[in-house]
Formats: structure tokens, C-alpha cells, sequence
């Protein structure tokens, strides 16, 4: 039996093949066309890429070229000024009277120092940097580059104030010329972009014809800073802002540092011939600074092997000051005599507490003590008697019928405070009056000094004594005649032409807290009264616990300038311990500032130092920011722990305007007293791009 296969349809088996065919000659070529595509696109990419990098690159390239000269007339302005400011400098005589023409004459060297820049480019630059350049073209306008100077005190008033002492004509007289300045500088890169700048601004001269060696010794209050001893690498100082004049019997420590580095502006004298330079924690010695060194800017000059200045050593001028307002004659050569202190029977016949118990110097308690007497008249005629007692020494016991202050017996705590008006006294409620916070252990005393009402009211306790009198400086020289008033001093005058009130308190012993006020919320308070001269002075050791600060400022800050008619108080703080200082608890920023002239002189060791917890945002240093305005001096170059400390100098100071009863410099044979010093500052008011 066979079996029949079945028949197959040929057309059927060939169909699949067929379309699968016809598929790709309709898909054949698609692969062309994409790589095509992507060719084009990323041709146009790499179009764009080009244009935008050799867009970019000509953009940069203009940039560099405009910033190239914008930077080289911005340099130019700067070289040209300071070019003018050292000529200045160069041309003046601080000794000549006036320094520079009176008539306002700009000296033709001064003129002559920029016409270098006018004749052409002068190129600058460091290997490796742009290479760029520089020329002074004429002003818009045609402006004059400098004009006729001006004095500080306005149009017509002569440059020079007169000497304050007639009898010594050529000492102590200060110069101001305020030149205006409009520089237009043309600046050029590599590239031959050009860009001008114009300044406008002011050159400030100011100079001082110091002292000669006949002269009255000066008040430390005239040194911006002052160290007698200061060794071969003892250590850098606090770096800073530093004005006023600074001098050292030794030679200076300075730091290798830009930030915030030292910038002095007036003259930096020492006596010593080498200067120690501190770089990476090594010293060393050499009149001028080593290579690589960021040395300090002297606007006022170093000046090496100076004359040394030899410092008092005792304050019993001070204490004796406050029996009779008077002190102790100042010395006028060497050598000085020998003082063993105070009179210490006068100072039992005259001193009393409020509750009237007398000083017993053999054996004196604890407590603040008032020169005063119950008999007679005052010099201004008021009848003493024991409910009315005069503020002063008695001429019957030997007084001078004044007293300059107050005198503390004993550890106390100190706060100064510029108030209205008094509590218990017959002050005018809106007179202007100082007021003194005594702390001894529970005991506090609150003297209140009314200068207008010419009274002194003092509370402790629960007892209130008003003084008729004041304090009050005496001349020394007019205590010859026995059983006589003295003569008052002629007072010093403030800007405004006001007498300054003298007052001086003397400590035997510490002053463990001195401060001014603060309100509820921690904010520092005035501690000094316009009008109103302070001499804080201990036997030992003063501790700065708080800001201390004047009513009003008598110069601007950081400018250091004068403000004119001003009222400004005066303080000054000595002693022959250390001075001591903390940052103002209410301070945030673990700042501290003091308004005063302070001197730690006399024994040959004392100066300043710092105690108390560090802060974390200056690298835990006691304080962060120390900022005098007046000056300071010490026997001891002493290490503290300051972040930073800027001097601004009271410039009245340079006038031998300064604290009442402030210690002297002893006068050394054949020396000048103060050198001569100069200083120029640029102050610039406009600037801006020309021609953009």
C-alpha cells in the first residue's frame, strides 16, 4: 500500500522572501542620511564653538586690554600724588616760621616734581605681568594740578598759629596748608587701549617747630607713643593705625605684615642706630629693613640716634598737687633736685574726710580725703566756716588757699562719669558738671564738681557736704610769700577758646576698676564733661576695666584731624605701677577704648598689660581692638595680649595743651626738648573715568 504527498503551492512558499524584498529597497540609503544629519549637525556645533570661543577670546582680549589701562591711570594717579605729597615734605622747614611760603607760593621745586610725568609714558610693570603705562594730561577744563594752598582756619587767615608762650617765640608753633589738587592721567596697556582717570582731593601739610632746650620741659601728653625701654628683639609691637609723634630711648620692634601692618603718619624718632625686624617669628637688627620685608608705611620719617628723654621718676608732684593745687615747680635744667614727697604736715592740716576726721600720715585710714578749711575767706572772698567749709588749703596753716583734688587713701575703684546737675547741692539743674564714683569695699563716695555754680558736693552715706570751691591748678612759683593766696594758673584753652576746669585725684595705693558709665543696655556713656580737664594718678597699679570716653571728640577719626571749636574734655592717667587693661565687659566685640593721654612712668619698669579671658573672634587675645585717642607712655616695653591697636593722637597735644598735673620729661643738658615734626596727608574728594 503506498501513501500520496500532498502538493504544495510554490507561490505560496515564495511570498515571505518576496516581501521581505520589497522592504529594503524601500529602506535602502537611511543610514546615509542620518550620518549626514549628525555630520551636519555637528558641524554646526563645532561652527559654534568657534565663534564663541574667538568671540570670547577678542571680548577677553579687550577686557584685559581695557582693565590693562584703567589700572595703569589708576597707578599713575596714585604715583603722581604721593610724587607731590614727598616734595612737599622735601621743600618745607618745619623749624622756619612759616615752614613753607607765607604768601601761599607753591615752590617750584613742588611744581617741578610731576612735569616728568607730563613729557611722556612712563612704563611700569613686573616680569610676567602686563606691561603697562602712563602720562599726566592736561586737567578737564584745564584746571590747574595744584592751586593756591589754604589755610585750616579759612581764606586769609595766616598758616601759623602763634606760639603759646610768648616768651619762647620759636617753640611749640604749628602750620597748616591745604593745597587742592586736580590729576587727569592717561593710561595704556600692551594692547593700545587707552583709559584717563581724573582726581580731585586736597594735600594737607601740617608741621610743628618743637622745642628748644631753654624751653619748659614737655607734658608726655605731646608723644602719640612713648617707651623708654625698648630692647634689640624684644618683641613687635601691636600693629596698627599709629599718629602723633612715637619715640623710644631704645629701638623699635617691628613685624613683617600688610594686614593690618603699621602705618605711623607723623615722625617715628628712637635713639638707638638699628631698628629689630621681626619676620616668621626671627629677629633681626639693621638701620633699614631687609629684603622681602613688609616694613611699615612712615609717613613722617624714621629717624635713628636720637637725643634720649629721660622720664620723672616719682608722682609727688601729684599728690602734692591735690593739698594745694600747686605741686612741685616743674625743672627747667639738669640736674633735677631731689623731692622726698609731700609735706606731710600740711597734708594733716588740710585733708578731711566728709565726716571731717583729719589725715593722719603716720597711721592714715582708709578712705577719701578733701582739702578744706572752716576759717576766713576763700580767694574769691566766701566766709569758711564748719557748715560751709572752702575747698582748698588754708593760708593760715600754709596753703595756697586752693586744692586741686581729691585724695584717696587706700585700694579703690574709679568711675568718671560726664552728667547734669548734682543731687543735695545747690547745681544749676542744667549746668554741665563731672561726676567721680569712689567704691572702697561697701563704701561708696560720689563727688560732684559744679564749675558754673563754683561748688563741690560730695555724698557717702548718708552724709552730704557741698565745698564752696572747686579744684583749681596753681603756678607753683607764686608759693614764696607765706600766709598768701596763690596764683592761679592762666587756665588752658580748648578750640572754642573756653576754659578748660582742672580737677586731679590722687590714689595711694590701686585703682583695681577705672571706667566710665554705661546705660541698661550696655551702652558706653561719656566719661569726661566738655570743658573739663581730668589727671587720674596712683602710687600703684591701674587696672582699665571700661571704656573711657570724652563728651565730645576733639579730633575725627580715623582722619585724625582737629575739630574745629570744639569743647572737648581732657583726661590724662599716670602712675609709676603698670596700667592694666581688660576689653569693656559690655562690648561684644571684646573692644576697648579710652580717651585720655596715659602714662606708666617712673620706676623703670612699668607699662602696660592685659588680663582677663580671650574672645573668639580675634584668635582669644584679652582684647580685640584697642583704640586710644590721645597717647600713651611707658617705662617697659611689656608683652599684651591685643589683637590690634590704633593711636589716634589729640592734636591739641602738640600745642603743650594737655592734662592738668600731667608728668614731665627731665631736662637733659644741651638737648633739644622736642624734635620738629612734619607730616603730610592726601585727602581725595572726586574721581572718576573721562571720555567713557
Amino acid at each position: 500500500m503506498s501513501s500520496r504527498q500532498p502538493k504544495v503551492n510554490q507561490r505560496s512558499r515564495e511570498w515571505p522572501v518576496a516581501l521581505h524584498n520589497e522592504q529594503r529597497r524601500h529602506t535602502r540609503g537611511a543610514a546615509l542620511i542620518i550620518t549626514l544629519l549628525l555630520l551636519a549637525l555637528l558641524s554646526a556645533a563645532s561652527l559654534a564653538m568657534v565663534l564663541l570661543v574667538s568671540s570670547d577670546s577678542m571680548i577677553n582680549g579687550y577686557y584685559q586690554n581695557y582693565r590693562g589701562s584703567f589700572y595703569a591711570s589708576d597707578s599713575g594717579v596714585n604715583t603722581i600724588v604721593e610724587t607731590v605729597k614727598n616734595s612737599i615734605l622735601a621743600t618745607a622747614s618745619p623749624t622756619a616760621n612759616p615752614p613753607l611760603p607765607a604768601n601761599g607760593t607753591i615752590p617750584a621745586a613742588v611744581l617741578a616734581s610731576y612735569a616728568p610725568y607730563m613729557a611722556g609714558y612712563t612704563t611700569f610693570g613686573d616680569p610676567g605681568s602686563w606691561n603697562e603705562q602712563f602720562k599726566m594730561v592736561a586737567n578737564p577744563g584745564n584746571v590747574a594740578v595744584l592751586q593756591t594752598p589754604q589755610p585750616t582756619s579759612g581764606a586769609g587767615q595766616p598758616f601759623c598759629n602763634p606760639p603759646p608762650d610768648p616768651s619762647h617765640p620759636n617753640d611749640n608753633i604749628t602750620c597748616d596748608y591745604v593745597y587742592p589738587y586736580t590729576v587727569t592721567v592717561q593710561g595704556q596697556s600692551a594692547g593700545g587701549e587707552a583709559e584717563e582717570i581724573t582726581e580731585s582731593g586736597t594735600i594737607n601739610f601740617h608741621s610743628n617747630s618743637g622745642q628748644g632746650q631753654n624751653s619748659k620741659p614737655p607734658a608726655f601728653s605731646v608723644y602719640g607713643a612713648f617707651i623708654n625701654h625698648f630692647g634689640d628683639c624684644q618683641g613687635p609691637l601691636v600693629q596698627g593705625t599709629m599718629t602723633g609723634p612715637f619715640f623710644t630711648n631704645g629701638q623699635w620692634n617691628f613685624d613683617s605684615s600688610s594686614s593690618p601692618g603699621y602705618t605711623f603718619t607723623d615722625a617715628v624718632g628712637q635713639s638707638g642706630a638699628n631698628v629689630s625686624w621681626w619676620k616668621n617669628n626671627r629677629c633681626s637688627d639693621s638701620a633699614t629693613a631687609p629684603s622681602g620685608f613688609k616694613q611699615p608705611t612712615f609717613q613722617g620719617g624714621l629717624q635713628l640716634g636720637q637725643n634720649p628723654v629721660t622720664p620723672p621718676s616719682n608722682s609727688y608732684s601729684q599728690a602734692q598737687a591735690v593739698v594745694d593745687g600747686a605741686g612741685l615747680p616743674p625743672c627747667l635744667s639738669s640736674p633735677c633736685p631731689t623731692y622726698s614727697g609731700p609735706n606731710t604736715t600740711e597734708m594733716n592740716k588740710t585733708l578731711k574726710t566728709v565726716s571731717s576726721s583729719s589725715y593722719n600720715s603716720s597711721s592714715p585710714a582708709t578712705g577719701v580725703y578733701f582739702p578744706s578749711y572752716t576759717s576766713g575767706t576763700s580767694p574769691t572772698g566766701a566766709v569758711c566756716t564748719p557748715s560751709k567749709p572752702c575747698f582748698g588749703s588754708s593760708v593760715a596753716d600754709g596753703g595756697s588757699g586752693y586744692g586741686g583734688g581729691f585724695y584717696v587713701q587706700g585700694n579703690a575703684s574709679v568711675t568718671l562719669s560726664a552728667t547734669t546737675g548734682c543731687s543735695g547741692g545747690p547745681c544749676g539743674g542744667n549746668d554741665p558738671t563731672q561726676t567721680y564714683t569712689i567704691t572702697q569695699g561697701g563704701t561708696v563716695t560720689t563727688i560732684v564738681v559744679d564749675n558754673a555754680n563754683g561748688s563741690t558736693v560730695v555724698n557717702s552715706g548718708a552724709t552730704t557736704q557741698v565745698y564752696q570751691g572747686v579744684p583749681t591748678q596753681v603756678d607753683p612759683n607764686s608759693l614764696q610769700t607765706p600766709g598768701t593766696f596763690g596764683t592761679p594758673m592762666a587756665p588752658q584753652l580748648d578750640p572754642s577758646g573756653n576754659p578748660v576746669n582742672p580737677t586731679l585725684i590722687y590714689v595711694n595705693g590701686q585703682i583695681t576698676g577705672l571706667t566710665g558709665p554705661h546705660d541698661s543696655s550696655g551702652n558706653s556713656l561719656p566719661a569726661v564733661q566738655n570743658d573739663t580737664g581730668v589727671t587720674i594718678a596712683a602710687s600703684s597699679n591701674i587696672s582699665i576695666t571700661g571704656n573711657l570716653q570724652y563728651a565730645q571728640s576733639p579730633v575725627s577719626i580715623p582722619a585724625d584731624t582737629m575739630t574745629p571749636n570744639n569743647d572737648a574734655g581732657v583726661l590724662g592717667i599716670y602712675t609709676t605701677g603698670d596700667i592694666n587693661l581688660t576689653s569693656d565687659p559690655q562690648d561684644p566685640n571684646g573692644n576697648l577704648t579710652v580717651n585720655a593721654s596715659l602714662a606708666a612712668i617712673g620706676n623703670g619698669t612699668s607699662g602696660f598689660g592685659t588680663f582677663g579671658s580671650g574672645h573668639r573672634n580675634c584668635g582669644y587675645s584679652s582684647i580685640c581692638n584697642w583704640t586710644i585717642l590721645g597717647g600713651r607712655a611707658e617705662d617697659q616695653a611689656h608683652g599684651v595680649s591685643i589683637g590690634q591697636g590704633n593711636t589716634y593722637y589729640d592734636r591739641r597735644f602738640a600745642n603743650n595743651f594737655g592734662p592738668p598735673w600731667f608728668p614731665t620729661s627731665v631736662p637733659q643738658s644741651g638737648q633739644v626738648s622736642v624734635p620738629p615734626t612734619s607730616q603730610v596727608t592726601v585727602t581725595r574728594t572726586t574721581w572718576a573715568e573721562v571720555n567713557r
